[in-house]
């Protein structure tokens, strides 16, 4: 059994990261963020993308897509996780597109070209991420969604709710959309529904099928993040000299290092697990829980020892490594935490039929 790439993935791979490398430097990555006038997300860059075809990749070809597979979206999630691109990939590539072909093909318009950002507006106040409390009465929606990813820019929102999944569109009548700002410069948003009108897409299970698709692409930005946090760190360990020689000579600093490769590597190979069984058509909701469990565990530390190990350096703010310290930080909790992925595992693996 063959497990390496094709021709046209390497392909795909090597122009997504070309493109998102040459654009996303830390001078400007800083603009995007902190620039006069700016929505914290490169709309630019994500239109470029759609440009090239590398936002519908996996959308059908009847929506102006590329019709390939969930194989292809995690090659781009992982390129933008190793740039910390600001671009909505996670719920429009991950979520929306996918969730968008299965339940309402009708509703895929603009996605693929990137004129139309649908988000996915899943966190409640309080409570598990997987167990929603908005309600919702004759297709009114009445409650409020926090750290709504990309909710800034978003045209339409899919919401759940404690009957299904909505879509509902950001200029209708009842919707507030509020910025939060978060650790990774990246706003959320706070939106607010007030009797807003929906459209209900699908019953409870439409919830846990966004919750597998968010917590699949999560892992593997997560991948492209840990692996090159790990980069960056190789390559300072073996330049900073102590006592006349380099610090990558030390044995308590590769034995951090090596564990910090360790666990970059844990993540990709549990989230590619559960990208290839959607792409298969498999279900994932235990293989996506799994690896939700890597990213936020194994991420934290792997950002932890790189920061460790480059010292004073590794807390400058304009120094590349503090960026995808911060997207970890935020990774871990969005969507749910370790503990919360361990408990939605647990109780997949419980309700499993056990045969005879």
């Amino acid at each position: 059994m063959d497990f390496s790439f094709t021709d046209d993935q390497d392909e795909l791979r090597g122009l997504a990261n070309r493109v998102l490398t040459d654009r996303c430097t830390p001078e400007h990555l800083k603009e995007v963020a902190f620039g006069e006038g700016s929505t914290g997300v490169d709309l630019d860059l994500w239109r470029e993308l759609a440009e090239l075809g590398i936002v519908g990749i996996g959308l059908p070809e009847s929506a102006g897509g590329g019709g390939l597979g969930f194989a292809e979206i995690a090659i781009v999630l992982e390129e933008v996780g190793r740039t910390v691109a600001p671009v909505p990939a996670l719920p429009v590539m991950a979520m929306a597109g996918p969730f968008l072909a299965e339940h309402a093909p009708d509703q895929l318009a603009g996605l693929a070209s990137g004129e139309r950002i649908v988000t996915a507006a899943l966190h409640d106040m309080v409570g598990d991420v997987g167990q929603p409390s908005l309600e919702a009465s004759g297709g009114s929606l009445t409650g409020v969604k926090t750290n709504v990813p990309f909710g800034t820019v978003a045209h339409a929102f899919l919401v759940s709710a404690t009957d299904g999944v909505y879509l509902v569109e950001a200029d209708a009548a009842g919707v507030t959309v509020e910025r939060q700002d978060t650790v990774d410069d990246i706003p959320d948003a706070l939106v607010t529904f007030d009797g807003a009108a929906g459209t209900k897409l699908s019953g409870p299970e439409g919830v846990d099928r966004l919750l597998e698709l968010g917590q699949t692409g999560q892992s593997l930005i997560m991948s492209g993040v840990a692996d090159k946090a790990v980069e960056i760190t190789a390559a300072y360990v073996k330049e900073r000299v102590q006592f006349d020689r380099p610090i990558a000579t030390f044995q308590a600093v590769a034995q951090r290092a090596a564990d910090a490769r360790i666990d970059a590597q844990a993540i990709t190979l549990t989230a590619w697990q559960a990208a290839m069984r959607i792409n298969d058509g498999l279900p994932a909701g235990e293989h996506a829980a799994s690896a939700k469990y890597w990213a936020a565990e194994g991420g934290q530390r792997v950002v932890h020892a790189a920061t460790h190990l480059h010292g004073g350096v590794g807390v400058d703010r304009d120094y590349p490594l503090h960026r995808y310290y911060l997207w970890t930080k935020k990774q871990e909790l969005q969507l749910g935490s370790a503990t919360q992925s361990l408990l939605r595992l647990g109780k997949i693996l419980a309700d499993e039929p056990v045969d005879a």
